[in-house]
């Protein structure tokens, strides 16, 4: 599980450091490899091997021929890279990748349960700013299902 956020600088060849309290996981769970793309906030998300093999699952089982599941599917796999940490602790995510997150230097690593989510801060405090925002809507969707 992957929990709180840290602050790390993404290097100009494009390594980042994972901070030390999400290594573990990765390391216990897929021998210090993630499997990196996007999904559709504009961010970067890492899954450790048991946790993107449950997202393959998912997808597999989702109706191919719905647009939205195919335009999704082609964004999740086309954009997908599999890093493996390196002796320093660090990733090197594709340029690619780097571009559509808007990642240069600081670089926000968040812990969402499952996953790392990997934010510009700009874009971060914006994404943080609408959920503080529209809280009552949210709390209102979270009574929809059952919380």
């Amino acid at each position: 599980m992957f929990l709180g956020n840290f602050t790390h600088t993404i290097d100009t060849k494009g390594r980042l450091s994972i901070p030390v309290k999400f290594r573990e996981p990765i390391n216990v769970d897929s021998n210090g490899t993630v499997f990196i793309t996007t999904e559709l906030d504009p961010c970067i998300v890492a899954y450790t091997l048991s946790e993107w093999n449950l997202l393959l699952e998912k997808v597999k089982n989702l109706p191919v021929m719905n647009t939205g599941v195919k335009n999704f599917r082609r964004l999740l796999f086309s954009r997908a890279s599999e890093c493996s940490l390196d002796k320093q602790g660090r990733i090197l995510i594709p340029q690619k990748l780097r571009d559509y997150a808007g990642l240069e230097g600081d670089t926000y690593l968040v812990g969402n349960d499952n996953k790392i989510e990997i934010w510009n801060p700009r874009r971060w405090e914006e994404a943080e700013s609408r959920a503080t925002e529209d809280a009552e809507a949210i709390q209102d969707e979270l009574a929809k299902l059952g919380m």
